[in-house]
């Protein structure tokens, strides 16, 4: 009886939950009440924009590798899509994936110690204190980044209440930072073209090395311009400068503070 009970209460959560969902259109970004009409239980339809009289929301029929494509490929739909009409629940394993990754970038570069050298002898966690190092250096510089984009990002949250106003994806500020959020970690997926440099970096030369890091780098400022004005809804020049200021501003503070450590830890 209890259990029935509680299957009760968890089924009308469930009903309420999805019926709170909100959603926008992965073509104009305008709100949509749902992407799919339910006719019977057999037969469903993919609803249609009213603005742009555009389906919808066409990758809730796609295979998961082509939504990837896409969104390595930069495409606003697929980040909509992502971002907005899916519940992103494995968004934060993909976070935590990027952190280590370039964690252990940082401390390969940065870090580690030669293990012929004495002091790695005499200090056998060196490495090990070093690595716990890179991956506050890294939570603390995404974190950095995150906060100037929401503070830069006030006013174009601003104008996204004006004009929508009334949509619960919009109104709230919570639900515009976890947006922002999303975004930032989809626009992370390009740090895993940090791999190639790993496996082949012996057989490259220093210039081959810094041409792959300064393309990768790129390749990440753009992938957050795009999701960015995504998520913002504003112009493309507007997330130019809350990008590129935020990036420059949290590298600038992260460079320093690593600079300071290292003069005052090892």
């Amino acid at each position: 009886m209890i259990l029935q009970q509680i299957n009760s209460i968890i089924s009308r959560v469930k009903q309420k939950n999805e019926k709170s969902r909100s959603y926008v259109c992965i073509n104009c970004g305008c709100p949509v009440k749902e992407l799919i009409k339910k006719y019977s239980p057999t037969v469903l339809k993919i609803n249609h924009c009213d603005n742009c009289n555009e389906i919808a929301d066409k990758y809730i029929e796609f295979e998961t590798i082509i939504i990837l494509i896409d969104l390595v490929l930069l495409s606003k739909a697929a980040y909509r899509h992502v971002v907005f009409n899916t519940e992103s629940k494995n968004l934060w394993k993909l976070a935590v994936i990027i952190i280590l990754l370039e964690s252990y970038c940082l401390w390969v570069e940065t870090f580690k110690v030669d293990r012929s050298s004495p002091q790695s002898i005499h200090d056998p966690f060196l490495s090990e204190k070093s690595f716990y190092l890179s991956c506050a250096q890294i939570i603390l510089g995404n974190v950095l980044l995150y906060i100037f984009m929401v503070i830069l990002s006030a006013p174009s949250r601003g104008l996204l209440y004006i004009n929508h106003g009334n949509h619960p994806l919009y109104r709230s500020k919570l639900a515009f930072a976890l947006n922002l959020l999303r975004g930032l970690t989809l626009a992370s997926i390009g740090k895993f073209f940090f791999l190639p440099i790993m496996i082949w970096k012996e057989n490259s030369t220093e210039t081959q090395i810094a041409v792959h890091l300064s393309l990768v780098i790129i390749y990440f400022i753009l992938s957050l311009i795009h999701a960015h004005s995504v998520v913002a809804n504003c112009s493309r020049l507007a997330s130019i400068f809350i990008v590129i200021f935020s990036y420059v501003s949290e590298t600038y503070i992260i460079t320093e503070l690593s600079l300071y450590a290292k003069g005052h830890l090892f």
